[in-house]
Formats: structure tokens, C-alpha cells, sequence
């Protein structure tokens, strides 16, 4: 059939015009992101592996590339902080965070993008919504940490092998023919290769992209050997450009991998629904604890699966990529559970990235609502979604450390001690008391009941501290202050946020003085 030059001429405008308000919705979705991220963006203390970021960045250059691979990381973001703090910005929160702001708001656009490709308009743009507001997203955007550098490069793979998904057809092409998706293989090849230079943590993604290729995409394949051959040679030019980095990694560390991972808490049903529900529910949480903060819009965690079980729904007739997005969304946290079960290793952090596909899923569930009600559905998403934001600004996500170190500076004199519940708080303080004064007398610290009884002999005041430094095992709080009550404690507890508390506990008060003087002080003494 032979189209007269009026129709093409009207499909050609038409086609712009769908270019130009994609553009547009795209660029709302990232300014609206954007702003989210910026704002407040240096009002929340650093917490301690933001600490880790400050001091691996303002090493020398050899010093930042020994010092990650030393500590299980690849070098490159450290080294783009490494290049923010040389060009003047310093190291303070905002200017470290800025970096995994900007990326946030980018992931923003890129789930619209996927979501715009496999053909939801309306689903573009709540997706893109989803990602721009959830708090845990936010939160994790102004970190001065590399997850959310590393998903949008995970993201721009995903974005290709959707690609990959779609055009079935022509992926048994040799990649120098024009007709094969040579720019889907260039994005998908690309972007994992990146995440792979960035994190170890996106090792993974390489592994649930190739069982996506295998389930998703390689059935649906007519000429599967010239396919299987571009898919292997992609592979393994990752993983040869890959290696280098991760060979040095493993050279450096001159250790078991999974030691490094001895220090996350153990699988719990508590921890799991705090994953899942700030994860893909929307809700808030504390960033070192992982504890849920109260919430006015609960119902928004039905909601989102809801829309997510709605939206796998209307995908049903486009399974090439649906079951890429469902892999991509439940292969991760169930493998990690899995693990999880032999040792430790779920952490939302590491699970970051599987919220994305998810918030595509969701944004396809307003594709199942009528054309003239998606409208007003985005209208009404938008203030609510804020609204569920809003509180994360003026929550204690991170535990208060700034104040604690003030605090102590107010009461402590020469010869008094720490004793703190965590082995990383004197990090912590030191970092908090560096930043207020430079040439500050470092404080005593210990773990041991044992050296706070013989300072509390040799007539000087023991304070201590209870709170969480790090994403380690807590220990038991009620615990930690029995032991505390039977030194002799004899001020009111003094509390510097709402996760941290301290108590003074002077010499001479009615307690333990000497590890010898009683079968309390000799538990204690343990």
C-alpha cells in the first residue's frame, strides 16, 4: 500500500509531537526529581560509611585507589569525589552528596524512559513519579555513596536489554548489520560494564541480566546461534574489561570475600519488612538501623502493590519484556534471602536497584484504568507522593552523632572516659569533634567495662554512650545499661537525637569500683 505524501507528512508531525512530549514529561520528571534531592541536601549529619567516603576521598590519588581496593571497592566514585574535593567544592555533606543527587534524579528519568519504550505513557510518567519521591530513593540520593551512581548505570543496562526484548527479530543479526539492534547491545554491554567499574555490588545485575536472556528473550529468538554468539561476545568483553579492576580488588584485600559481610544482622522478619516496605512500599526508614518510621499514609504501601500486580497484569500480552522486569524486580532480594539463610547478606542497599522495575510495574497499573481517568490519577499522585516525602526531611534517619560529640565536649574534662556501646562510635566522635575543633584533645574510648571501673577508681568520670555507628549487630541496649546501673550511674540520661543515649556516671558513686570486689564485678569484668 502506497501512503500519499499528506499522511506521511501527518504521521511525521504526529511522530514529533510524541518526541516533544516525552521530552517534556521526561524533563518535568527529572527537574521534579532533582529539586527533591537538592533540597536539604547538606542538612543531615554523615553517618559512618559517608565518613569512610570523606577521608578515602582526600587521600592523595594513589592513596584513594589503594585505600578501596584495600576495603573491597572499586575506586571510581571515590575518585570522582577524590576530583569534587580538589576542584574547591570541599568536603563537606552537600558538596560529597552532590554526585549521588544528580544520579538519583537521573534514575528518575530513566525509569520513565523503559517504562515510555515498552509503550505506557501514562505509566512513564507515574513510574518516573515513584522514583522521584520514594524517601528511601531520596535518602539514599543524598548519601555521599556510590549505589546511586552505580544503579543508573544498572538502569541504562536495563534499559538496553528491554531494548533487547523488543526486538526479537533482529537479534539473530550479525551486529555489523544495520538492521540489528546494535544500539540496545551498545547501551546494555555499556551500562552493566560501567555499574560493573563502579560497585562490586553490581555483580549481580550481570547475573540476573544473562538468566533474563536465557528466560525472557532467548525463546523468543529465531536465528539463536548468530544470537548466542553476539550475546557471548558482549559477555565477555565485560567481563574482560571488568576484570582488571576486580583482580587489583582482590590482590589488595588478601582476604575471604564473604568475611567482609560477617558484620550485617542476621535474617529476621522484622528487618525483612522493613526492606520490603521502604524498598517498594514508599515508606521512610532510618538509614543505619533500617527501623520504619511512623507513616499518616500507610495505605500507600497497599497501593504501590497494588499497582504493581495491576501493572504485571496489562503487561501480559508483551511477556518478552515483563518477565525481564519481574526478574529483574524478584531476583535479586530472593536470591539474597536465600543466601541469607547460610550468611547474612540482605541489606536494602544492596537491594536497591530491584526497586526500579518495580515502580515500572507499578507505573503500567494506571494503564489498566480508563484513558480519562489516568489523567486526574497523575494529578492526584503527585501531591500525595509529596506528601509522603515530606517527613523525611525533619526525620532522624541518620543517629545524631554531631550532637553527641557537642554534648560530650560540654562535660567532658581530662582523664574522663568513654565507654560505648559501639566499637565504630569513637569514629564517629572524632570525625563530629574534628569538623568542630581541629586541635581537640582526643577522648579515652573503650568497649570494656574493665578500664571504665579502673577510671572510675583513679577518680574520674565515666560517660556512657549507647547508639548505633555503623550497620552492624546492635547490641542489646537493656543489657548495655544494666551493666551501666551496676558501675553506679547517677545523672538522668542525656539523649543527642533519638537513637543515641548517654549517661554520667561520677567516681565514688554507689556501684563497682574494682574489678576484684564482687561476683557483679567480676561479670562485668568479662
Amino acid at each position: 500500500m502506497i501512503r500519499s505524501p499528506s499522511s506521511t507528512n501527518h504521521a511525521a508531525a504526529a511522530h514529533r509531537q510524541t518526541a516533544v512530549g516525552a521530552s517534556l514529561a521526561a524533563l518535568g520528571v527529572f527537574i521534579a526529581s532533582l529539586i527533591a534531592r537538592l533540597y536539604h541536601l547538606g542538612a543531615k549529619p554523615f553517618w559512618l560509611d559517608e565518613i569512610f567516603t570523606v577521608q578515602r576521598s582526600s587521600l592523595p590519588l594513589p592513596g584513594v585507589i589503594a585505600n578501596s581496593l584495600r576495603h573491597h571497592h572499586i575506586p571510581t566514585f571515590f575518585l570522582l569525589e577524590h576530583a569534587m574535593i580538589a576542584s574547591g567544592a570541599g568536603a563537606g555533606p552537600a558538596a560529597l552528596r552532590a554526585i549521588p543527587a544528580i544520579a538519583g534524579a537521573i534514575n528518575a528519568v530513566l525509569v520513565f524512559a523503559i517504562a515510555w519504550k515498552i509503550g505506557g505513557r501514562a505509566a512513564a510518567v507515574l513510574a518516573g513519579l515513584l522514583m522521584a519521591f520514594a524517601p528511601l530513593q531520596v535518602g539514599f540520593s543524598q548519601e555521599a555513596r556510590s549505589y546511586t551512581l552505580m544503579m543508573t548505570l544498572i538502569l541504562l543496562g536495563l534499559d538496553g536489554l528491554i531494548g533487547l526484548a523488543l526486538a526479537p527479530d533482529a537479534l539473530g543479526l550479525p551486529l555489523r548489520d544495520r538492521r540489528a539492534p546494535r544500539a540496545a547491545w551498545a547501551v546494555f554491554g555499556l551500562g552493566t560494564l560501567a555499574a560493573l567499574w563502579t560497585l562490586g555490588d553490581a555483580i549481580p545485575w550481570l547475573i540476573t541480566a544473562n538468566i533474563a536472556m536465557v528466560v525472557a528473550i532467548l525463546p523468543r529468538v529465531t536465528a539463536r546461534r548468530r544470537f548466542l554468539a553476539n550475546w557471548s561476545m558482549i559477555q565477555f568483553v565485560i567481563i574482560i574489561a571488568a576484570a582488571p579492576g576486580y583482580i587489583a580488588m582482590l590482590k589488595a584485600v588478601h582476604d575471604h570475600v564473604m568475611r567482609s559481610f560477617n558484620w550485617i544482622p542476621p535474617l529476621s522478619a522484622r528487618a525483612g519488612w522493613a526492606d520490603v516496605a521502604s524498598l517498594y512500599g514508599l515508606r521512610d526508614a532510618t538509614m543505619v538501623t533500617m527501623r520504619l518510621l511512623p507513616t499518616a499514609y500507610a495505605a500507600l504501601t497497599a497501593l504501590a502493590f497494588a499497582f504493581a500486580a495491576l501493572g504485571t497484569w496489562r503487561l501480559r500480552r508483551q511477556p518478552s519484556p515483563l518477565v525481564v522486569l519481574i526478574i529483574a524486580f524478584l531476583g535479586l532480594p530472593l536470591s539474597l534471602a536465600l543466601i541469607s539463610l547460610i550468611h547474612p547478606v540482605l541489606l536494602p542497599r544492596y537491594l536497591l536497584w530491584s526497586a526500579a522495575p518495580f515502580c515500572i510495574l507499578a507505573g503500567f497499573g494506571i494503564e489498566v484504568l480508563a484513558k480519562r481517568a489516568q489523567k486526574p490519577t497523575l494529578a492526584l499522585a503527585v501531591p500525595l507522593l509529596l506528601l509522603n516525602l515530606a517527613p523525611y526531611y525533619h526525620a532522624e534517619t541518620k543517629p545524631r552523632w554531631d550532637e553527641a560529640a557537642a554534648l560530650l565536649d560540654s562535660r567532658m574534662a581530662a582523664g574522663d572516659m568513654l565507654l560505648v556501646s559501639d566499637g565504630a562510635a569513637p569514629a564517629m566522635l572524632a570525625f563530629e569533634r574534628k569538623s568542630g575543633d581541629p586541635v581537640a584533645t582526643p577522648w579515652q574510648t573503650t568497649t570494656h567495662f574493665k578500664r571504665a571501673i579502673k577510671t572510675l577508681a583513679a577518680g574520674h568520670r565515666v560517660f556512657a554512650v549507647y547508639g548505633p555507628a555503623g550497620q552492624g549487630r546492635e547490641p542489646n541496649e537493656a543489657l548495655f545499661f544494666a551493666k551501666v546501673e551496676a558501675l553506679g550511674g547517677t545523672a538522668a540520661p542525656i539523649s543527642a537525637g533519638k537513637e543515641i543515649t548517654i549517661e554520667q556516671i561520677d567516681p565514688g558513686s554507689p556501684g563497682v569500683v574494682a574489678c576484684s570486689d564482687s561476683e557483679a564485678a567480676t561479670a562485668l569484668c568479662q
